[in-house]
């Protein structure tokens, strides 16, 4: 129980160190970008050509994703109390926000799904 749990916070730190040189080289560099985009994509890379394996990451990842909601809730209470000050412009916003995302969730998942049988076109030719 203990190592599982030294296990996670080794893997966590990992996660904030790479986080922390993603901040790092974005100040060093003065890049338009945030310092944890650039530590997601470092990361990402990492993982990509295996520097990193997954196996070392895996249990703080997941528990950073399903606390990950937690983060947000002072946004939201935030954002609770500027409803008195919305008037139409903002409705007009908010409408044009949820509707631009259904654009772009349902063309994303059209793409996903026209790549999925394309691949799956290409390997079952591939076998005969």
């Amino acid at each position: 129980m203990i190592s599982k749990f030294i296990k996670v916070i080794f893997q966590i730190c990992i996660i904030y160190l790479i986080t922390i040189f993603g901040s790092w080289i974005q100040q060093i560099l003065d890049i338009p970008i945030a310092g944890s985009i650039i530590g997601l994509a470092t990361l990402f890379l990492l993982l990509q050509f295996n520097i990193i394996k997954e196996e070392w990451i895996k249990d703080g990842a997941n528990l950073l994703l399903s606390t990950m909601i937690f983060f947000f809730i002072p946004s939201i209470v935030g954002a609770m109390d500027l409803v008195e000050q919305f008037n139409s412009q903002f409705i007009f916003l908010i409408i044009l926000v949820i509707a631009s995302t259904c654009i772009v969730a349902l063309s994303s998942g059209y793409v996903a799904e026209k790549m999925t049988k394309s691949n799956s076109i290409e390997e079952s030719g591939d076998k005969s």
